[in-house]
């Protein structure tokens, strides 16, 4: 495909696509921390900054690892590493069915889109049970058919992050969506580096290029610029962690947004979206206000006696433009002075004939 405008996407109430404003996805999938008093805190705080939706993780521990000794280390604001058993580390964040209804609801409750990422594939009919709009996958799913084709089958959009993708493999993992059912696709520009020459930010254009489908950015930490050049680059999506308190010593939390943070950032999210403009070339006001000061406009070089044939040596263009418009000289040259014109008049239309 060679696609320079992208069909919208329909979440719920919401088109996200190319002519809709950037779809904003509040993050706490692991800053909830799986307490839900905690929980429905960040829901509420994330409604009042004017996200479009929150986005949730299903990791199903018990499922997903197969080695259930393997640690991860990760990085705290005060306290340095810290090192932590992958198991118990995602068994904090899990909830039971009960306590996935009460955050639905709550979410529902505040005009939020509920989005959650899938990690195994039970996590689907209860997804479906709580009536989400869109299935999510991480780029670690991208191998996962039957999750997959889970999704495709309940007939609603899907998210997908990029990370590990090539072409060839997020075109088999397209297949197996759309082949199994699935309608409405957003693919979320990712990677899990901190070498600027990885991040191969021109994959946003070339993925809307190709496919014709939204493109979103999902970031890994706290970083502004990245998402201001993948506003400019054409996301339909962007995607932020927040926290309520960065110095929480769990995973997640030091790259992530404080309340304060997250919403300035968001308003500068929305002014630089407002400065994109449209799909045109358009002067400002302030431009024509200013053009009349500094077009050109024509003046008489020499002399020109009465009756002379006006022809270009006798012309030079000058500041202001409220005569004559250098843009004319070829009606202006060939014409005659009716009168004496003398050296560095701007000429009028009355002294030709």
């Amino acid at each position: 495909m060679n696609n320079m405008f992208v069909s919208p996407v329909q979440i719920g109430k919401r088109g996200v696509g190319d002519g809709n404003p950037v779809y904003i996805m509040a993050d706490i999938g692991l800053t909830n921390g799986g307490d839900l008093k905690r929980t429905f805190k960040l829901i509420e705080l994330v409604a009042q900054l004017g996200v479009d939706a929150v986005k949730f993780q299903m990791i199903g521990p018990e499922v997903l690892l197969g080695d259930k000794t393997v640690e991860y280390t990760y990085e705290t604001f005060n306290d340095g590493l810290k090192t932590e058993n992958m198991f118990d580390m995602f068994s904090k964040l899990t909830y039971t069915e009960e306590e996935w209804i009460q955050i639905k609801t709550y979410v529902d409750k505040h005009n939020l889109e509920f989005i959650c990422t899938a990690h195994y594939i039970d996590a689907i009919p209860l997804l479906e049970h709580l009536d989400v709009k869109v299935h999510k996958i991480c780029t670690w799913s991208m191998t996962h058919k039957r999750l997959i084709q889970a999704m495709g089958k309940t007939g609603k959009p899907i998210l997908l992050d990029t990370g590990a993708f090539t072409p060839n493999t997020l075109d088999r993992t397209l297949d197996w969506y759309l082949q199994a059912g699935g309608r409405g696709i957003i693919i979320l520009h990712d990677f899990h580096s901190n070498k600027i020459d990885e991040m191969n930010f021109r994959s946003i254009p070339y993925l809307k290029c190709r496919y014709g489908f939204p493109v979103g950015y999902t970031p890994q930490g706290r970083d502004y610029d990245m998402d201001y050049l993948a506003i400019g680059l054409g996301v339909n999506v962007l995607e932020k962690r927040i926290t309520l308190d960065r110095s929480i010593p769990e995973n997640g939390h030091n790259k992530a947004l404080e309340p304060y943070e997250f919403d300035q950032w968001l308003k500068r999210v929305r002014e630089l979206e407002r400065a994109l403009g449209a799909f045109s070339l358009l002067p400002t006001q302030a431009d024509l206000v200013q053009s009349k000061n500094y077009f050109k406009s024509l003046y008489s070089k020499n002399n020109i006696e009465q009756h002379r044939i006006i022809s270009d040596e006798m012309l030079e263009a000058r500041r202001p433009g409220t005569g004559i418009s250098a843009s004319q000289v070829d009606q202006v040259c060939g014409c005659r002075a009716i009168r004496f014109i003398p050296a560095g008049k701007m000429l009028t239309f009355d002294d030709l004939k």
